[in-house]
């Protein structure tokens, strides 16, 4: 359980949700710092690791000041 949150373009999925993620970064939050924006490129995550798959409003997501937002990393997902 490594509460990473990941961001991109979907490309594929199979049947047991193995997603391909193009132009993706990994976003880690910090309590005393601003956000870490992590770039990965083209990335594949296994569906055992995903737990949310969602749209994300690109307009809205371009106007929020990362280097300003503090938050804590996301507790785990309990299945």
């Amino acid at each position: 359980i490594n509460r990473k949150t990941n961001i991109g373009t979907l490309k594929g999925f199979d049947n047991v949700v193995n997603l391909v993620i193009k132009d993706s970064h990994e976003r880690v939050f910090s309590p005393t710092e601003g956000v870490e924006q992590v770039p990965l490129g083209l990335f594949i995550i296994r569906g055992q690791n995903v737990a949310v798959v969602g749209e994300l409003d690109e307009d809205l997501d371009r106007r929020i000041d990362f280097s300003q937002l503090r938050a804590e990393p996301l507790n785990p997902v309990v299945h």
